[in-house]
């Protein structure tokens, strides 16, 4: 079996707006002669000029919306200050499109069209659908917004066989992304930019933009960062690497690597660690705690995880967490999803109550599972070891009887700190202090050792709630093992590997805007992260190179 262990989540950019009820049918642009429309009467809301300038530029770029001749304009329900101008076809409601303005400016808001609109089964290539998108931008919403974003970034096709086999709506799509830009670097910490949405052959099914308003936000200069050089001397250092085996590098053979554990914002003008929500200094400059790295020697009984069945399912969730699926649960649902078979059991249709296991579609052995449900509270909550017993007792009767050393990671629960003065400000004056209540919960990676060495691609990983010692998220991550790892011998010392990393790792100097309780602060902090377009950075232990490994945002 292999398994990397990622989830991947492929999320659609433009959602799609049916189109409205009510409202007046007419000619959207003098190329429609109105012989072609279902009804035409007068219209309490006209279209100003500028969208009807959009709407033509639109039937220009994708001539088959000319066919959407039954047409309404209706005065937006979620702001009166839009537009809806609203196509569809009077032969099938599945196609339809809708184009919102500002209703004042006329500039366009949204555009969102229907898949059904054209048959699917040409596949463009990447290059054409970046062509069309870059032109719908520029037709719609003009130089001056372009300006704004950044190069634009394509997502991946899903199945080059060809669309017209594809079931699933979110693999019928293509989404382009022009991040913006200020001062000639990205903005994190939001999704701001300019959104385009195609089917496979390139045709253009969603516009939108977010772009930034920093009238009242401090902008720092870039000229005001420490240079790159300075921030890798001070942030790549031996304790942030660890030295590890896997069982596949990227060449499909065992290795040994220092590996970088750490996906870090850093201040650009402190080089202290900052948090990627907040952007507060975090606690210890970002280093790990080294009481919270143990070994440990397991007892493991060797019993599989194997669900081939709705049976096997409710044998294992009885196993895991002491359930009775058939007596608790009404409903039950499966379903295979990139590769994996998953099985779940929820009390009612909306699923507040449940239980669910993720299985390899191959192998049949469980992945995955998680636990939703109200459990009483303990008398005392659990301390980290008592949690840590309990992680360990979950995962024993599983593990393989010839794997009992192995080393455990502890992540403490989060711990609210005091906010700063800007989050003070925009909680209204009420701030919170620093406490330690003891709810929440810890997390435990169980790494299987070899030689003394961590596996870092042989791992269970799960969450153990403190109030109520239930652990409720368990992954599994157990390639199969080919024969039996090699003793390799490192060729570089963990300074040498830092200093490697140094020279050879880029950073990426960007802007950050913290947010809190889904508020923007009031200023932008400039940052540097590890440019992970290569994949994710580790030194070669063996070789004592700087590679890239698969990485998944």
């Amino acid at each position: 079996m292999k398994r990397n262990g990622k989830r991947t989540a492929i999320a659609l950019t433009i959602a799609m707006m049916l189109p409205g009820t009510s409202g007046t049918a007419l000619a959207a642009s003098p190329e429609i002669n109105p012989s072609h429309i279902a009804t035409v009467t007068k219209s309490e809301e006209k279209l100003p000029e500028r969208a009807t300038q959009i709407v033509a530029a639109l039937e220009k770029l994708e001539p088959a919306l000319k066919t959407l001749t039954k047409r309404t304009i209706v005065k937006s329900e979620m702001d009166e200050n839009l537009l809806n101008f609203n196509l569809e076809s009077p032969e099938s409601n599945d196609m339809s499109a809708t184009v919102v303005f500002d209703r004042k400016t006329g500039e366009l808001f949204m555009y969102s069209a229907s898949l059904h609109i054209w048959k699917q089964g040409e596949i463009a290539t990447d290059e054409i659908i970046l062509q069309r998108a870059e032109k719908a931008v520029l037709e719609l919403l003009g130089a001056d917004k372009r300006k704004q974003a950044g190069s634009p970034t394509l997502s991946k096709a899903v199945n080059k066989e060809g669309p017209e086999d594809l079931t699933d709506n979110s693999t019928r799509y293509r989404s382009v992304y022009y991040p913006v830009e200020l001062n000639g670097l990205e903005i994190l910490g939001n999704r701001m930019g300019i959104f385009v949405s195609t089917d496979y052959a390139g045709h253009i099914l969603g516009v939108s933009s977010e772009l930034l308003d920093l009238k009242e936000t401090k902008v720092p200069d870039p000229k005001t960062a420490l240079t790159p050089e300075a921030v890798k001397k001070q942030f790549f250092t031996p304790e942030r690497l660890d030295l590890g085996y896997v069982l596949e590098e990227k060449d499909a053979k065992p290795g040994m690597q220092y590996l970088w554990m750490n996906n870090a914002y850093i201040d650009a003008v402190t080089g202290k660690q900052i948090d990627f929500t907040h952007g507060t200094e975090l606690a210890g400059n970002g280093k790990r705690n080294p009481d919270n790295l143990k070994n440990i020697t397991l007892s493991p009984k060797g019993e599989p995880l194997i669900v081939k069945s709705r049976a096997d399912g409710e044998k294992v969730t009885a196993s895991l967490y002491g359930v009775d699926t058939k007596k608790m649960f009404t409903e039950y649902y499966t379903e295979e999803v990139d590769g994996e078979v998953i099985h779940s059991w929820r009390d009612d249709e909306f699923g507040y109550e449940g239980v669910s296991i993720s299985v390899d579609a191959s192998t049949r052995e469980v992945t995955s599972a998680d636990i939703f449900m109200e459990t009483k509270s303990l008398p005392v909550p659990l301390s980290k070891e008592e949690a840590l017993k309990k992680a360990i007792s979950f995962i024993e009767p599983y593990v393989d009887k010839s794997s009992t050393e192995w080393q455990v990671e502890i992540f403490d629960p989060y711990k609210q700190p005091k906010l700063a003065d800007w989050m003070v400000e925009l909680n209204e004056g009420e701030g919170k202090e620093e406490e330690d209540t003891g709810t929440g919960t810890y997390t435990f990676i169980f790494y299987e050792l070899h030689d003394g060495l961590p596996v870092f691609d042989r791992y269970y990983w799960m969450k153990v709630d403190i109030e109520n010692g239930q652990v409720f998220t368990f992954i599994v991550n157990l390639p199969e093992k080919e024969g039996t790892l090699p003793i390799l011998k490192p060729s570089v010392t963990e300074q040498q590997a830092a200093e490697i990393v140094a020279k050879n790792l880029p950073v990426k100097l960007s802007y950050f805007w913290p947010t809190y309780e889904g508020k923007q602060a009031p200023f932008l902090t400039l940052v540097y992260t590890v440019d992970k377009s290569k994949g994710w950075p580790y030194v070669d232990a063996v070789k004592g190179t700087l590679e890239w490994g698969e990485y998944e945002e």
